[in-house]
């Protein structure tokens, strides 16, 4: 079963898609998540880091405010952040809440104007992100959840300036980096903008 403090809207759509209840390493990063700490899960490809993403996400995020976005997640290509926004929307059906995936291969106009025109979650790669940003196309003002997912790829894309400039511009708000692997160049990664983080590795 999953955690009965979730959305009950959220855990409706979990169980209509197949969803019959949390793994181990769900299991110990939710609580500490909907507890508000910054967090660093560490786990292997398919062990529902994905999932649990858009579980935080939503449980963070309730229902759709204003037009400013109040998540941000880090993706590492487009085939990850077509796929990432594919499950969100799924997973908050039973909401209002929307999202915007950009990615380099898009035209930065049009994936400018979906977030201008409303959104609650933009999922995407760092250079795009950053690039909107850079155009004043993209308020931080109101973001209350910045996630990086697959961490271990912002350093083999040579991201970590984009991350960098991007997290010290977010004002306060919860932190979660998921990765495959925890070596020093992701600490160091992380280091400027997340202190005394939880931390669940799955591959000890």
């Amino acid at each position: 079963m999953f955690n009965k403090k979730l959305n009950k809207k959220l855990l409706s759509a979990l169980v209509d898609y197949g969803y019959e209840s949390e793994n181990e390493f769900q299991s110990k990063c939710i609580p500490k998540i909907n507890g508000g700490h910054d967090l660093i899960g560490v786990g292997p490809t398919l062990s529902g880091k994905t999932t649990l993403i858009s579980i935080a996400t939503i449980q963070k995020l309730e229902k759709a405010f204003e037009d400013a976005p109040r998540a941000l997640i880090l993706v590492a290509n487009k085939e990850k952040a077509i796929a990432f926004k594919e499950q969100f929307d799924l997973l908050a059906k039973n909401t209002d809440l929307r999202s915007v995936c950009v990615f380099e291969e898009g035209k930065i106009n049009e994936q400018s104007g979906e977030i201008y025109f409303g959104t609650d979650l933009v999922i995407g790669t760092a250079q795009r992100i950053l690039e909107i940003y850079f155009e004043r196309n993209l308020n931080l003002n109101k973001i209350k959840l910045f996630v990086i997912d697959d961490a271990q790829m912002m350093i083999k894309n040579s991201w970590q300036g984009q991350v960098d400039r991007l997290a010290l511009s977010l004002p306060k708000c919860q932190h979660l980096v998921f990765s495959n692997e925890l070596n020093g160049k992701i600490e160091k990664l992380i280091s400027k903008f997340i202190l005394n983080p939880v931390i669940f590795n799955d591959i000890l």
